[in-house]
């Protein structure tokens, strides 16, 4: 497999597992603390946003070097 597409598969599945996989991990611990709750929403969340930004970098930088 070529370097590119591993990059994208990472992205895709980080930037879904984040942004999809939050309200799923907060669903099944419905009943936890606030605190822990809180840690469900922010981890995912920042996992989501940051494989959304090195997509986005990612595709600018592909598209400078064409």
């Amino acid at each position: 497999m070529n370097k590119e597409r591993i990059i994208t598969i990472l992205i895709l599945i980080g930037l879904f597992g984040g942004l999809v996989g939050r309200p799923l991990a907060n669903l099944l611990d419905y009943h936890a603390p606030p605190v822990r709750r809180f840690w469900l929403f922010i981890i995912p969340e920042f996992i989501g946003f940051t494989c959304a930004g090195i997509m986005v970098y990612y595709g600018r930088s592909r598209r400078k070097k064409q």
